[in-house]
């Protein structure tokens, strides 16, 4: 986890602030709110694209699609924007409970 140190609190932070369980994410959006510098930027780039193909742990958030935007100019950079949707999880009995009930 060492290599996404923080990263993973910053993706919820924002979207806990935006009250979103599901929005277009772009690393620029990160970027602007919480001032990280451009090494930074390939760190978010490639949590994004780890939540896409595979979870991180008990993180609550996966990226369910990976668009590239393109820019005005042929020459301006790409830019990928990342749907991040909240994983809803069904509450779990226990079936200890169940035996009490």
């Amino acid at each position: 986890m060492g290599r996404y140190s923080g990263i993973p609190e910053l993706l919820e932070q924002f979207m806990d602030e935006n009250e979103a369980d599901e929005r277009w994410v772009t690393v620029h959006d990160l970027r602007d709110r919480f001032d990280l510098t451009r090494y930074h930027c390939n760190i978010v780039s490639g949590f994004l694209r780890r939540l896409k193909f595979r979870t991180f742990g008990q993180f609550q958030f996966i990226v369910v699609k990976i668009e590239w935007a393109p820019g005005v100019n042929p020459s301006d950079p790409k830019i990928y924007r990342y749907l991040v949707q909240r994983k809803f999880r069904l509450p779990q009995k226990n079936s200890l409970n169940e035996i009490m009930e």
